[in-house]
């Protein structure tokens, strides 16, 4: 390893190549930490942008997440700062998974005690406040729109704050394109607080990138209005505007016929619209049959 770091700068694209190939397969052993680690100081920009990338999986080895929020903070070349923002988004995930946001912490049960007495005491928790809080002061003193949307959509999972959704909706009116999609796919986290929004943007002529963002964010929407929507823009061009609404009209499950809208798709011209349309229909049956058990025979889904 000692002597990869001495290579020769004209061997950048080696070091990329493997870089690359830890973040892919996601197999961090101590030599590739080490790597990362070193890396994230390179004077090559390109290097430190991919180091910063593959940081996602081995943010809690010693001394990552310390170069990670400096990179976020202080580094002067903007697309390398964005991918460490979004390397942080695992701390935040990781966080509200086991419950920092919650003094009872993320379950109160015996069984687990001993595991969260470990998380309080150790460091995720100071780990997750200084992410967080570095994410927050981003998004009130960052003029760079698409660096405000990356930090919005890696605090998304606490899209029940108040201040989250208001820098979502502030986002939301952006003209910047990538800082409003960006704030549609924190949507998703919580579209229920968003569906009017969703339905007046799920329309034939909206931009396809931020059209194809929307029907993601809507998922998970138990919203009647915005499958309604999506089922007014099935006569669209785009293959992957059809299998994203079919998935989704799926999931929502509040439209009317709708094993029979599907079942047409499964005649589609294009093969991955029929598959989408295929799983759509083994979704909703499955769906459907779960909440037959439960009203008529009291069993859970």
């Amino acid at each position: 390893m000692d002597d990869f770091f001495n290579e020769p700068q004209e061997d950048w694209k080696a070091i990329l190549a493997q870089l690359s190939h830890v973040r892919e397969t996601g197999d961090y052993s101590p030599e590739d930490v080490e790597l990362i680690r070193h890396e994230l100081r390179s004077e090559d920009e390109r290097i430190r942008g991919a180091a910063a990338l593959a940081a996602e999986g081995c943010l809690f080895e010693p001394y990552i997440l310390d170069l990670i929020i400096e990179i976020a903070e202080y580094d002067p070349n903007p697309p390398i700062r964005k991918a460490a923002i979004q390397s942080l988004c695992l701390i935040i995930e990781e966080g509200i998974e086991q419950g920092l946001e919650d003094d009872s912490g993320a379950d109160t049960s015996l069984d687990y005690a001993e595991e969260w007495e470990e998380y309080q005491s150790g460091g995720l928790r100071e780990d997750y406040q200084r992410a967080k809080g570095l994410l927050f002061s981003i998004l009130e003193i960052e003029d760079d729109p698409e660096i405000q949307g990356l930090a919005v959509n890696a605090l998304s999972g606490l899209g029940y704050i108040s201040e989250v959704r208001e820098k979502i909706a502030e986002l939301f009116q952006s003209e910047n394109a990538s800082a409003r999609r960006f704030a549609v796919r924190a949507m998703g986290k919580y579209p229920h607080f968003w569906d009017n929004e969703l339905e007046t943007i799920i329309k034939l002529d909206t931009p396809l990138a931020l059209l194809k963002e929307a029907i993601s964010a809507s998922f998970s929407s138990n919203s009647a209005d915005v499958a309604k929507a999506i089922e007014a823009i099935l006569n669209h061009e785009d293959p992957e505007v059809l299998r994203y609404a079919l998935l989704t009209l799926a999931n929502i499950n509040q439209t009317k016929n709708l094993l029979e809208v599907l079942q047409q798709f499964s005649l589609h011209e294009d093969e991955d619209v029929q598959k989408a349309a295929r799983e759509s229909i083994e979704m909703s049956t499955r769906r459907n049959f779960d909440r037959y058990l439960k009203d008529y025979f009291g069993m859970d889904e």
